[in-house]
């Protein structure tokens, strides 16, 4: 059909709000930078930092009809008021000579000056077939050289429907609900942290932290998308009131000037809050992020990567402090080398970008060797020998070092396809065992129930588990594996149960004194039969426990030594028993020997061997003659 022609449409289907608003800033003019001599000859004032909030041109003159005969448009051109800026404003509904009325006034009457630092043209559109809101901002700047830049920019924000369906706020009730849920969750935690005395053990742990702080933010940022809202809905029923052409005679000007006027400012507030709406989703959304970390701590393989990156965070920090100081000093260095004739090494934040961007290979040689060839070759190259081959691969050698550790430590590790397969077997199990809770009349198990509940803290107790054991295994899948692992790794010896209860082997009975069911206690034996298979199969790939195995091959050899011993040491004490009883009769019968000697002698025999011949007569007489002579008749005793 036939478009219709009103005032302020732009490409048929934009239509301004109000008018539009020249915004101009100003500076202070004074003196320059300069030596006195110098600055005398330049003869020109300078702008200065500061703005300028002083009245200018007509305002100045002591005339007030000059005042009196300004157009409606430029009544503000010339004073900062309240704002601190100095602002033209052209109505679209009213006839076309006025808004140039308006310019001509401006021109005449030197409103762009020396002092003119930047004028900006804005305006506030509606689309109705879109339902949008559009600003509109063309910007110059006046720079020091002399030179004008022009940039402009359009911020889009959705206007209210005029249907508000629920449909239109089931994002932010979906969003809402999942919070409510995650906070009920939480302070169940802490509710039951509370009833063990275990709240500080609680608060301590950072993702204990990340659960809050994302709660937190999540209804900060649908409250504030709520907010936003009812800012849009207000701004969109303040438009709503505006008069349309044509004006009404008796309609105050200013007044009606002054509300378009602030129309655009509400509209840039609202794109202000949408930025940092937009800005507080992305934080949420690292936060989410940081929650699927969290999530990812109970399957083997991505844990087994975190820790990596955990373990070598403090490496990495210091190498990046390295880094950073080394990047600094090649990103100075271009901006001293190349800064002066290039834009891209300009600024300090543009020459860092482009040295990133010279570091991933998106390098611009050329331009920099037109600059200066000798400075910019050694440079260059420098940059890609330091920055490149020694800084990146460095950086990749400590993750790959860290992770090579850790993979050796935990050994082979589950894949999110097993993980998946385990999932859908355990999802299986479950079903029946709700269906058996249902069958037994135990509804209550059925809707609530958990097979595995109070399980893990029952094995834990009976495994005489260490407070460090047990804040390993709450702090992510691989955390019993590896306080097992270094246990095993203090002792050459591998662990017994007599030892510590942790490494002995559970039944079925035992499962269904701590925690669980006969079902359950058997689904669990038979999923661990293949894991300490394969933990077996893998046993002897390790270092220690080859050195176990050596270890075991001694002992075998000492305990068959000293079997060995022992049956020599019986043997010996065999012999030496019927040594002792030889010897004992031996003892015996040189004692007998001597006893009858004694008696012999007593008797007068000296001897029981026969004479020697021809000696016994003579020999006879040779003793008698000896007792004689030492006074007694008793024989003499023979010595043995």
């Amino acid at each position: 059909g036939r478009v219709i022609r009103r005032a302020g449409l732009v490409l048929n289907r934009n239509l301004v709000v109000g008018g539009v608003r020249a915004r101009q800033r100003r500076a202070k003019l004074g003196s320059c930078n300069l030596l006195e001599a110098l600055e005398d000859w330049y003869a020109i004032q300078c702008r200065q930092p500061e703005l300028s909030m002083a009245d200018f041109g007509p305002l100045n003159s002591e005339n007030l009809s000059v005042v009196d005969e300004m157009p409606l448009g430029a009544k503000h051109a010339y004073s900062a008021g309240t704002s601190g800026f100095f602002d033209a404003l052209f109505d679209v509904e009213r006839p076309l000579r006025d808004a140039l009325e308006t310019a001509t006034y401006l021109r005449r009457n030197h409103w762009l000056t020396s002092a003119t630092t930047s004028l900006e043209l804005e305006a506030l559109m509606l689309n109705g077939e879109g339902a949008s809101f559009a600003i509109l901002s063309i910007t110059f700047e006046w720079l020091y050289d002399g030179g004008v830049t022009r940039r402009v920019r359009s911020h889009v924000f959705r206007a209210v429907p005029g249907e508000q369906l629920v449909m239109d706020y089931l994002p932010e009730i979906i969003w809402l609900g999942l919070i409510l849920v995650l906070l009920q969750q939480e302070l169940w935690e802490v509710v039951k942290a509370t009833m063990r005395r275990e709240l500080r053990r609680y608060f301590s742990s950072f993702w204990n932290w990340v659960d809050w702080i994302s709660i937190a933010v999540g209804v900060a940022i649908t409250v504030s998308s709520l907010w936003i809202q009812e800012m849009t809905s207000t701004l969109a029923r303040s438009i709503s009131q505006l008069p349309r052409a044509p004006l009404a005679a008796n309609l105050d000007g200013l007044a009606y000037q002054q509300s378009w006027s602030q129309h655009i400012d509400d509209a840039h507030f609202i794109v202000t809050m949408r930025g940092w709406f937009s800005l507080a989703l992305f934080w949420y959304s690292s936060i989410i992020t940081a929650r699927m970390l969290k999530a990812s701590l109970g399957q083997a393989k991505l844990a087994m990567i975190q820790i990596t990156l955990a373990d070598g965070f403090w490496d990495v920090m210091h190498l990046m402090l390295i880094f950073l100081v080394v990047f600094n000093n090649f990103a100075v260095g271009g901006k001293i080398l190349f800064g002066p004739e290039l834009e891209d090494w300009s600024t300090y934040p543009q020459c860092c970008a482009s040295a990133v961007l010279l570091m991933m290979g998106a390098a611009k040689f050329d331009q920099l060797y037109e600059v200066a060839p000798i400075s910019a070759t050694i440079w260059y190259w420098l940059f890609i020998l330091i920055m490149m081959f020694l800084m990146l691969n460095l950086l990749t050698v400590i993750i790959v070092e860290h992770f090579c550790q850790t993979r050796n430590t935990c050994g082979e590790t589950a894949g999110l396809l097993k993980d998946l397969k385990l999932s859908w077997k355990d999802f299986l199990f479950r079903l029946e065992w709700r269906r058996d809770q249902f069958r037994e009349g135990e509804y209550k198990a059925f809707f609530m129930g958990n097979p595995y509940e109070g399980l893990v803290e029952g094995l834990l107790q009976n495994a005489k588990a260490s407070e460090e054991m047990e804040r390993a295994a709450a702090k992510n899948c691989l955390g019993l594996k590896l306080n097992r692992k270094k246990i095993e790794d203090l002792s050459v010896e591998a662990p017994s149960a007599e030892k510590n209860p942790g490494f002995g082997i559970v039944k079925n009975l035992e499962l269904r004194k701590i925690a669980c069911d006969a079902a359950t206690a058997q689904f669990l034996l038979d999923g661990c039969e293949d894991f300490v298979a394969s933990e077996k199969s893998l046993a002897h790939l390790g270092v220690l426990n080859q050195v176990r195995s050596f270890v075991q091959l001694l002992q075998q050899s000492k305990e068959e030594l000293n079997s060995h011993c022992g049956q020599m040491e019986d043997g010996i004490v065999e012999d030496q028993e019927k040594l002792e009883r030889i010897l004992t009769r031996l003892e015996d019968s040189v004692q007998m020997a001597f006893d009858g000697f004694q008696e012999l002698a007593a008797s007068g025999i000296d001897t029981l061997a026969p004479p020697a011949l021809g000696q016994g007569g003579e020999m006879k007489a040779a003793l008698q003659d000896l007792r004689s002579t030492a006074g007694t008749s008793e024989p003499l005793p023979i010595q043995p």
